[in-house]
C-alpha cells in the first residue's frame, strides 16, 4: 500500500511523458532572449525598491516613504547603489526562471518540480551578487546616517553562505506566483468578467493574473525576504553558528512583527508587518509582472517576425488547404 501511495503521488507530481527525450520541446529563442536581456533590465531598474527592503530589515520604525527616500539620501544615483552587482548574474538567473523552467516543465511534466529546481539554480547563481548588493546598500545608509557599523562585503563569487536556505524558500514562493498561481487567477478573473458581461483581451487577462498572483506570492514571501536581508546585514548572524542564527532570526521576527506587552506576552501583530508586506508587494509584483510581460512581448514579436518573413503565396496556399479541408 505504501508503494502504491508513493507511486500515485509521484505520478501526480511528475506524470509520464510521451515520446523520447529527443522529442522534448526546447525553449523558444524569444524566451531565452527575454530571460537573458529582460531579466537584467528588470533587476537593475528596480534596484531602489530592493535597497529599501534591505534597509527595512534593520529599521522597524521608518515608513515606506522614509525608507524609499533613504535610498536616495546621497543623491538620485545613490538609489542604485550596488545595482550593477546583480546585473550580470541576473542574466543566467532569469534564464533559470524562464527558459530552464519551461524546459524542465516540458521534460518532467510537473510545474511544481520545475519551480523548485529553477529556484534552487536561481539561488546558486544569484545569492552572492544579491548579498553583495544588500550589504552595499546597508553600508551606504550607515555612512550617510553616521549610525551603526558597516558589515564586511560578501564575495559575489561564493554562491552559498548565511541565509541561503531562506533565500531558496523565498525564491520558490516568489516564482510560484506567475508559474503556478497565475493560471487559476486567470480562470477566476475570466469568470468574474463574464458575470459582469465584460470582455477583456487575453493579453490584459494574463497581465492582471500575473499581477494578482505575484501580489499573493509577495505577501507570503515577505517575511522570508526580510529574514534573508537581516541575515546578510547582521554581523552577529554572519559570524554565529547554526543555533545562534536560528535564535537571531526568531528574535528578528518577534521584534519586528509581533507586539509585546509589559510581561513579554504577545498582544498582536506589529504595523511593521503591514509595511514590509506593502514594500515586498511593490517590488515582487512589479518585477514578475514586468518580466512576464517581457516574455509574452518577445514571443509575440517573434511570431510576428516569422509571419512577415513567410512568403505571401505560401500563406495563401495554406489558407486554401485549410478551407478545402
Amino acid at each position: 500500500m505504501a508503494f502504491e501511495g508513493r507511486s500515485r503521488l509521484f505520478r501526480r507530481w511528475c506524470p509520464p511523458r510521451k515520446g523520447a527525450f529527443g522529442k522534448i520541446k526546447l525553449p523558444e529563442l524569444p524566451l531565452i532572449l527575454a530571460g537573458a536581456l529582460g531579466g537584467p533590465f528588470c533587476i537593475f531598474v528596480l534596484t531602489p525598491l530592493r535597497n529599501a527592503l534591505t534597509l527595512a530589515s534593520q529599521d522597524a520604525v521608518s515608513s515606506p516613504m522614509e525608507l524609499y527616500a533613504s535610498t536616495f539620501q546621497g543623491g538620485f544615483a545613490s538609489g542604485w547603489t550596488g545595482g550593477f552587482a546583480p546585473v550580470l548574474p541576473s542574466c543566467p538567473q532569469f534564464c533559470m526562471m524562464g527558459p530552464l523552467f519551461h524546459f524542465l516543465r516540458e521534460t518532467w511534466g510537473s510545474v511544481a518540480l520545475a519551480v523548485l529546481a529553477s529556484s534552487c539554480m536561481e539561488t546558486f547563481i544569484s545569492y552572492g551578487s544579491q548579498t553583495l548588493n544588500a550589504q552595499m546598500a546597508f553600508n551606504s545608509e550607515v555612512q550617510q546616517s553616521g549610525t551603526g557599523a558597516e558589515v564586511p562585503l560578501w564575495n559575489p563569487l561564493i554562491p552559498l553562505g548565511p541565509g541561503v536556505a531562506v533565500h531558496v524558500v523565498r525564491n520558490v514562493v516568489a516564482l510560484s506566483g506567475i508559474r503556478i498561481f497565475s493560471g487559476p487567477c486567470q480562470k477566476v478573473l475570466k469568470r468574474l468578467t463574464q458575470s459582469f458581461n465584460v470582455e477583456l483581451p487575453l493579453g490584459l487577462q494574463r497581465f492582471l493574473s500575473d499581477f494578482v498572483a505575484s501580489i499573493g506570492a509577495a505577501i507570503i514571501s515577505a517575511p522570508l525576504n526580510q529574514c534573508y536581508n537581516f541575515a546578510v546585514t547582521s554581523a552577529a548572524y554572519m559570524e554565529g553558528g547554526a543555533p545562534a542564527r536560528v535564535r537571531a532570526l526568531a528574535g528578528f521576527l518577534s521584534r519586528n512583527y509581533l507586539l509585546h506587552g509589559p510581561a513579554g506576552e504577545v498582544l498582536g501583530l506589529s504595523p511593521t508587518l503591514a509595511r514590509d508586506l506593502f514594500m515586498r508587494c511593490a517590488y515582487v509584483a512589479t518585477l514578475f509582472t514586468l518580466f512576464g510581460a517581457i516574455e509574452r512581448a518577445a514571443v509575440a514579436v517573434w511570431k510576428y517576425r516569422d509571419a512577415q518573413q513567410q512568403p505571401v503565396l505560401s500563406r495563401r496556399g495554406t489558407v486554401g488547404v485549410r478551407a478545402s479541408s
